[in-house]
């Protein structure tokens, strides 16, 4: 194997550590969050803070153009 091809396999193995230690780390909050009353853990929290914000947002309204796009990820 030449540097590059090590350098990659080095790079490919620091991300698969990453990600099982943020994987595990989701898990552990989507689990605290079922323990606190979240039926659906993450996934209620979500609704719940973009409720929250909807409801601020109607209460004390931004211009349009301060307004950020929300992004959606499922777990």
């Amino acid at each position: 194997m030449n540097n590059r091809e090590d350098e990659l396999q080095r790079r490919v193995a620091w991300l698969e550590s990453r990600l099982d230690q943020t994987e595990s780390e989701l898990t552990h909050l989507h689990e605290l969050l079922l323990d606190c009353g979240f039926p659906e853990g993450i996934n209620t929290l979500k609704e719940t803070i973009e409720e929250l914000l909807e409801e601020a947002n109607r209460q004390f309204p931004f211009p349009p153009e301060e307004n950020p796009p929300a992004q959606s990820f499922e777990f």
